[in-house]
């Protein structure tokens, strides 16, 4: 009797073991740079594949955590405190000002030592530099998002996740909550706030 792995073909078995070397290697990576923080990035799908892997590929060389650090405004530990990492994910990137150029969204959220803090998605010029972004805004402050997906839909930004209520534990998010917002020429306005109750 053969076993399962003796009776896939090399070539299936080639491709199996390239499929699980990949997923071994995402959950590393998803592990290691703090789970919901470490997704892949989605680009606005009305951009053409060439454009949207070098927009990808130019957000993927800057040091976002080191960028939005600053914004997010965290309250400063003691010296060597272990735990104050911030983390940051490039969750979309998609032109949002009209102007031609890709803006990039960036999550993150302040270091914690006990429970986690709120994610906010932050909104980087696209025809800033490489070397110093510039932050066209702070969305989803007005909610705990404790998860956090991010989409470009015609020029729009919509948030999608689990949020905290003023009545919830840090622990148990306990609304699931959808944004949308526009750029209106001068600032992100949000259009849309819906929250429904989590059963």
């Amino acid at each position: 009797m053969t076993s399962l792995t003796e009776r896939t073909s090399r070539p299936r078995a080639r491709r199996y073991g390239a499929w699980t070397s990949a997923a071994s290697l995402a959950a590393c990576l998803t592990v290691v740079l703090g789970g919901g923080i470490a997704n892949a990035a989605t680009v606005d799908s009305a951009a053409a594949p060439a454009t949207t892997t070098i927009a990808a590929n130019a957000a993927g060389r800057i040091d976002w955590a080191s960028v939005v650090e600053p914004a997010l405004n965290c309250p400063k530990p003691r010296p060597r405190a272990a735990w104050y990492v911030v983390r940051a994910r490039v969750a979309a990137v998609g032109d949002l000002t009209r102007d031609g150029k890709r803006e990039t969204v960036v999550v993150s959220s302040c270091p914690s030592s006990t429970s986690s803090n709120p994610l906010i998605a932050f909104v980087y010029d696209g025809a800033s530099k490489p070397s110093a972004p510039r932050l066209l805004g702070k969305l989803g402050k007005n909610r705990y998002f404790k998860s956090l997906k991010v989409a470009i839909q015609g020029g729009r930004v919509e948030l999608h996740g689990k949020a905290l209520s003023d009545e919830a534990p840090r622990c148990c998010p306990d609304l699931m909550v959808s944004q949308t917002y526009k750029w209106d020429g001068t600032q992100f306005r949000k259009t849309a706030d819906k929250a429904k109750r989590i059963t």
